[in-house]
């Protein structure tokens, strides 16, 4: 049994009995959307990185998926942190905290932001999908399925993204001004702490 399915079964245990053996399709099509991708999807049963996913040249990264509000998060969380390493990786957007003058916050943040909002709506697409392709009653999935109130106005956080965003790219300039190697976000101390903990997903 691969992680993921054992991370679904918690899960499973909040759906009507009738409606638990729709885990099974969901499991299907994350995994074979997953492979099919090429994407190695990575996970931390606890980290402290203040987010719920994020995406690295090694591996996107989804941290704390058992003390995720619902499946429709933990669904949510996976598509919109794919997202990103298909605009890098596929559509070959630039990095922008990688590949942006660290200086031009406005552009790098432009540039980041632009890339938060296609993920942000790509991942509610694919938990919508997910939902018609189960065929459950609309009452079922808005109860089951129901996004965080964070989620649901993501859209709308520009601002207190702006500053987190600002506090990465400060600490990215410290970095390098130490003589420190940074390349990626995997490169920054929160999310390299964690590195050796990851386990897989599929």
């Amino acid at each position: 049994m691969s992680n993921f399915s054992k991370l679904l079964d918690r899960f499973r245990e909040d759906f009507p009995k009738e409606y638990q053996s729709k885990v099974n399709v969901i499991e299907k099509f994350v995994i074979d959307y997953i492979t099919k991708s090429g994407i190695v999807v990575k996970f931390l049963n606890s980290c402290s990185v203040g987010f719920g996913g994020v995406r690295t040249r090694d591996q996107v990264i989804i941290c704390s998926p058992s003390q995720m509000q619902n499946i429709g998060d933990f669904l949510y969380t996976i598509f919109h942190e794919i997202r990103h390493e298909q605009q890098i990786r596929d559509i070959k957007m630039a990095n922008p905290l990688s590949d942006y003058d660290l200086e031009d916050f406005e552009n790098l943040y432009y540039q980041y932001w632009e890339m938060e909002l296609d993920a942000d709506q790509f991942a509610k697409n694919m938990v919508a999908k997910i939902i018609i392709k189960l065929g459950i009653p609309i009452e079922v999935a808005k109860k089951y399925f129901s996004l965080s109130p964070y989620i649901e106005k993501y859209p709308s956080m520009s601002q207190m993204i702006r500053s987190q965003v600002m506090q990465i790219v400060n600490d990215i300039k410290r970095i390098k001004k130490s003589g420190g190697q940074y390349d990626d976000i995997q490169d920054h101390p929160i999310i390299k702490k964690h590195l050796e903990k990851l386990e897989d997903f599929i």
